[in-house]
């Protein structure tokens, strides 16, 4: 990675620079308290529905949850005995701000051998799930009012994230990503007064299952080279495509301009273990270790010696097939009743959700009235982005029971939403 847009973030200045609250670009908020007024500069709430909906789902009892991205099945028997194993050998100590060296040269040896990303563990930082490196990265290339290019529709944390650090948004339908709509972003930011730093490719995507082809991929390459941009790569949900393998674009021409995410979550349905990681340019990992250290030092100890111990012992295959199975099978059922209504979904190529589209609602508001009226819980289409307004977006991930039963209530109260009863 070249001077340019990456000379300000090198210095730990800037890094410093990023936390300071000048930096937000997020309404301001007063607190009163025995009279004193306190200025907050991130609003006190949930800005999202769907974290306002998971509260008062996680509250009551007898709520069918298809709204947040976690697997149904447990997490594979052996792991408990990797917690007692770390415990007893003294893993509750900091580690290194990069992350456990036995836990980074597992990673090192699994993304060369699974995602053929050639790396060593200088490339590699371990963080308190994906999103945390998100959060690292966007911080350290955009904090000062950067714009990133993300995926419309996509997930609603990349938003929230850049809100949070101080860097801007700029949306592309995903199946328009390609070279010359990145040039067109890049001129429209520049003609703002403003630099495009990052393009994150999240694929499978949350929450469509879109998946970019090797052309794509190939086209966000030359565009990173050619105006010294970071590729930021989300790959929560490698494991999970339903047709082929996964494609990691950090194997298709090296990682000078290619940041690399991914999460223990998703594979192994464990997302309370909150261990992610990054692969990617030495100087990228050096500067997200430098604003992890100042967060939270490091992720806990023992967690990551669990995820070292997952990683060496491979217990990933068996454990993702079945979970292909299930998903695979929840689909069908999935788009069966979703054509059978008349409605409309975006047909995804993996992941663990499906965006449907109910003609006629606002999101925001149904799914609120879905979870008081109808005990379901789901994410509005409108986090995922302004446009969409009438989507919704269930998991696929859980029992077969809870998804025939979940679209079944869904299919009441809309049947009620759009023909409301006679008042004569």
């Amino acid at each position: 990675m070249e001077n340019n847009n990456y000379s300000t973030f090198r210095s730990l200045s800037f890094l410093m620079f990023s936390y300071k609250l000048s930096c937000y670009k997020i309404s301001r908020f007063l607190i009163f308290s025995k009279g004193v007024t306190m200025k907050l500069l991130v609003e006190p709430r949930f800005d999202l529905y769907v974290d306002i909906i998971t509260a008062r789902a996680k509250s009551e009892e007898n709520v069918i949850q298809l709204q947040w991205g976690e697997l149904a099945a447990k997490p594979p028997e052996e792991i408990v005995e990797f917690f007692l194993e770390g415990y007893r050998k003294g893993k509750i100590r900091y580690t290194a701000p990069q992350g456990d060296i036995e836990l980074r040269e597992a990673i090192r040896d699994k993304v060369r051998k699974k995602n053929r990303i050639n790396v060593d563990v200088d490339n590699i930082i371990v963080t308190v799930g994906g999103t945390a490196a998100i959060n690292f990265v966007f911080r350290i290339i955009a904090g000062d009012g950067g714009y990133i290019i993300i995926q419309d529709p996509s997930w609603f944390g990349y938003t929230g994230i850049a809100n949070y650090v101080g860097a801007r948004t700029m949306r592309i339908l995903e199946i328009k990503y390609g070279y010359e709509e990145f040039k067109k972003a890049y001129e429209e930011v520049r003609a703002k007064g403003g630099e495009l730093r990052g393009i994150v490719l999240n694929y499978p995507a949350n929450p469509t299952g879109y998946v970019f082809d090797t052309e794509i991929m190939r086209e966000a390459i030359d565009f990173a080279e050619d105006y010294d941009i970071l590729i930021i790569s989300d790959e929560a949900y490698e494991d999970y495509v339903f047709e082929g393998e996964h494609t990691s674009i950090g194997s298709i021409r090296g990682i000078n301009n290619v940041l690399s995410v991914f999460t223990i979550s998703k594979t192994y349905a464990f997302t309370g273990l909150r261990i992610g990681y990054a692969v990617g340019p030495e100087e990228i990992i050096n500067a997200m270790a430098t604003a992890q250290v100042h967060t939270y030092i490091s992720p806990p100890a023992i967690n990551q010696y669990v995820a070292m111990r997952i990683l060496r012992e491979n217990l990933d295959r068996p454990f993702v097939e079945e979970n292909l199975k299930l998903l695979r099978k929840n689909l069908k059922i999935v788009r069966d009743f979703v054509y059978e209504n008349s409605w409309e979904m975006v047909e995804p190529k993996g992941g663990i959700y499906a965006f449907i589209r109910l003609p006629g609602i606002k999101s925001q508001n149904f799914a609120l009235k879905l979870l008081e009226e109808e005990k379901v819980a789901i994410a509005p289409g409108v986090d995922f982005g302004e446009k969409w307004t009438d989507w919704i977006r269930i998991t696929i991930a859980k029992s077969e029971e809870e998804i025939v039963e979940g679209l079944s209530r869904i299919k009441k109260l809309y049947a009620r939403w759009i023909k409301p009863p006679c008042t004569c």
